[in-house]
């Protein structure tokens, strides 16, 4: 079945930054980025926290022009070794996190320095057969989102538990609410705990690393990825099955993994599609008159929130790209200076 897995993928918010803070504890709470390779214009900005980008800093920019933007930013150089970024002390830290996180889940698959995702199936039915169904409680859900519930009243009450409750918390209270009827979605209260796990996974990493980070929690790999971004950082976010369609109604379809680049291009070109949802108006046959048998069965269950691929036991990163630019005088525009 398309909802029997739940999955989480962690995303550690400004990693790189949060990495440099912790060497140097002065740097916590004041805006910083993280540059790397030459000096030229103050370097490429990898990096922005927070903090630097509440000032108007975008990783778009260069050091001196975030200087401009932001005058007390501080810009954290990224080591060299032999003329190249040294990313060593970055993927140590991560490790740090995947050591945490294989505490929760025999799968777990580290899809880059800074993400990982965890199959958490296995342990949300042990929790449910240990405590029932309907042992999710609001406050177990502190910084949980629910995609699809979310209200922008703020301070309603709840009757029967006769608290005051902000408009992220009212939406994860009636979502649970809706969850306690008998005939409620087996797979969303499978959603419901595997955000409580997903809660005390990020508390565990903080209390251990010292680092923060968000989440999302869905039914697969992509469904986790998209929903890890509407609320960050600090945060998670679930995305029950039912609220697919309302959050694909509006996501461009070069924004869902696997989609960018030349298919999404020609998605949008050749169907005259632009977001996720439209793809849905297409039957199968059509998609694979288009885009082949495989691909097309792919889409067909993709833009309906159904995808298959399982997450790899992997701890390590499957590949690190490493990238430098020669602007300006630097520019590589013969062959005798790429030889060089």
């Amino acid at each position: 079945m398309a909802q029997e897995r739940v999955i989480a993928l962690v995303d550690m918010d400004c990693f790189y930054v949060q990495v440099e803070q912790r060497r140097d504890p002065s740097l916590r709470g004041k805006p910083c980025a993280v540059v790397q390779y030459k000096k030229w214009q103050g370097g490429g900005i990898i990096a922005v926290g927070y903090e630097a980008r509440a000032k108007g800093v975008t990783r778009q920019m260069r050091g001196d022009e975030a200087k401009k933007k932001c005058p007390e930013i501080t810009l954290v150089r990224v080591p060299e070794n032999r003329g190249k970024a040294d990313l060593t002390r970055y993927r140590d830290a991560g490790r740090e996190v995947i050591e945490v996180l294989c505490k929760f889940s025999r799968c777990v698959e580290r899809a880059s320095i800074d993400e990982a995702y965890i199959d958490l199936t296995e342990e949300v039915v042990r929790r449910i057969e240990e405590r029932g169904p309907d042992s999710v409680t609001v406050d177990m859900l502190s910084s949980t989102h629910v995609a699809g519930w979310q209200t922008e009243t703020v301070g309603q009450s709840s009757e029967s538990e006769g608290i005051n409750l902000d408009g992220r918390a009212v939406g994860v209270f009636q979502w649970l609410d809706s969850l306690s009827r008998k005939d409620a979605s087996l797979y969303d209260r499978r959603l419901a705990m595997g955000a409580v796990i997903a809660e005390e996974m990020r508390a565990a990493v903080e209390r251990e690393t010292g680092f923060h980070c968000s989440a999302g929690i869905g039914h697969n790999k992509v469904l986790a990825k998209l929903c890890c971004g509407l609320h960050k950082p600090k945060q998670q976010t679930v995305l029950p099955h039912a609220s697919v369609p309302q959050l694909y109604s509006t996501l461009p379809i070069k924004k869902v993994r696997g989609c960018g680049g030349k298919l999404g291009a020609s998605l949008t070109e050749d169907l005259g599609v632009e977001y996720m949802g439209q793809l849905a108006a297409f039957s199968e046959k059509e998609l694979q008159a288009r885009c082949g048998d495989k691909c097309g069965t792919w889409l067909y269950n993709l833009c309906r929130g159904v995808d298959y691929e399982p997450v790899k036991d992997r701890q390590v990163a499957q590949s690190i790209g490493c990238g430098k630019n020669f602007p300006g005088r630097e520019c590589l525009d013969t062959k005798e200076k790429v030889r060089d």
